[in-house]
């Protein structure tokens, strides 16, 4: 029961070896969430609020609970990376409790969440989606949270490098592995 976590910051490619995998390991994609909330009309990155993180958050756990096994280029690492950028940068007030329950969930699920971790690092430049930032710098930050959390919470990782041809190979030998 693989259940895949392809973990990175924006425009890393976890979208496309998600979707270059998922058929040939026979594993369901999970759905993105944050294009689903944002489809909703809800504002994400610099400009979300611990509300809509939070419901990503449910989404994103829902997603992963309801599937035995999976391919995923959203995990619960990358929200809890935006959402700590996001609640670091506002003033606190009472609706981050809300986060403040995702975070124990979180701590909680996290090393036994996923079978596999796939860390992609920042190596091509963003390529614009009409949803992210094109800011490199927050793009950096979003990056070394993803880093900060895998370590924090002891969740083994491997780190995907090169071309997506190469990528493809070494995701697929590590999950049949």
């Amino acid at each position: 029961m693989p259940r895949v976590a392809i973990v990175g910051s924006f425009s890393t490619g976890k979208t496309t070896l998600a979707e270059a995998v998922a058929e040939p390991l026979g594993l369901p994609l999970l759905p993105e969430v944050a294009r689903e909330v944002a489809a909703l009309g809800f504002k994400l990155d610099k400009d979300a609020t611990p509300e809509v993180e939070t419901l990503i958050f449910m989404r994103q756990l829902y997603n992963e609970m309801i599937h035995d096994d999976f391919v995923g280029d959203r995990s619960l690492i990358d929200v809890m990376a935006y959402a700590g950028w996001v609640l670091d940068n506002q003033e606190r007030r009472r609706e981050f409790a809300l986060w403040d329950a995702c975070v124990k969930i979180a701590e909680y699920q996290l090393r036994s969440q996923y079978t596999h971790v796939f860390y992609l690092p920042i190596e091509f430049p963003i390529v614009p989606d009409g949803l992210r930032p094109l800011d490199p710098d927050f793009q950096n930050e979003i990056d070394e949270r993803m880093v900060r959390l895998l370590e924090l919470h002891d969740v083994k990782y491997e780190p995907l490098t090169g071309s997506v041809e190469e990528r493809i190979e070494r995701l697929t030998a590590g999950v049949k592995a």
